[in-house]
């Protein structure tokens, strides 16, 4: 949210005062915003997914992971629909279809993160709920992410309520992971874009 009022005010600013013009704060904002869901959905989402089923138990990881990863999808969503708005008023139609790609690569990625935000995760996370209190009633899900795997494996062969709710969130969390790697797609093709204009 703070970038994007930061947005608003270097564009309103213009050069006033700041010796910015209108074209380098949109600059400015696309650049700043690509690099915060960039860095957000290598670091946050990625590294620190990692990270999180590594070292904390599986019921930990899984509250942990249903505070950040929604405040990731909504910060990529907004920081990535406003690169592409500085994009698009930086490159004016008629596009030239590289800058059309470019556009069409970063609405897309704002689009799967804002389906992630509002649709996928909520449904990833309430079956997760329902996962663990089947699991907690096993007296499984306190331990590591691999031996709560395990324990969870061979206890779903016993127990049907937990072989269902493991299908119920694996279905949930498999459309999440396709359109976070569609969203992070369209962010590194960005990238790969941007860094092909830098001269150094």
């Amino acid at each position: 949210m703070l970038l994007l009022l930061l947005a608003v005010f270097f564009l309103l600013a213009g050069g006033a005062g700041l010796g910015m013009t209108a074209a380098a704060a949109a600059k400015a904002v696309h650049l700043l915003c690509f690099a915060t869901s960039w860095g957000v959905t290598v670091w946050a989402i990625l590294v620190g997914g990692v990270i999180m089923f590594l070292n904390l138990p599986r019921h930990a990881m899984g509250r942990l992971r249903g505070k950040v990863f929604p405040a990731c999808f909504a910060l990529n969503a907004a920081c990535t629909a406003a690169s592409a708005a500085a994009f698009a008023w930086l490159h004016r139609p008629p596009w030239p279809p590289a800058e059309r790609r470019q556009l069409a690569v970063l609405l897309v990625a704002a689009g799967y993160d804002l389906a992630n935000l509002l649709i996928f995760t909520p449904r990833t996370l309430e079956a997760m709920r329902e996962r663990h209190k089947v699991e907690r009633s096993l007296g499984i899900g306190g331990d590591g992410s691999f031996v709560g795997w395990r324990q969870n494996a061979r206890a779903a062969r016993s127990s049907s309520t937990l072989a269902a709710e493991n299908a119920r969130f694996w279905v949930a969390h498999s459309f999440s992971a396709v359109a976070l790697v569609i969203s992070a797609a369209g962010l590194f093709s960005h990238f790969c874009y941007l860094s092909g204009k830098i001269v150094i």
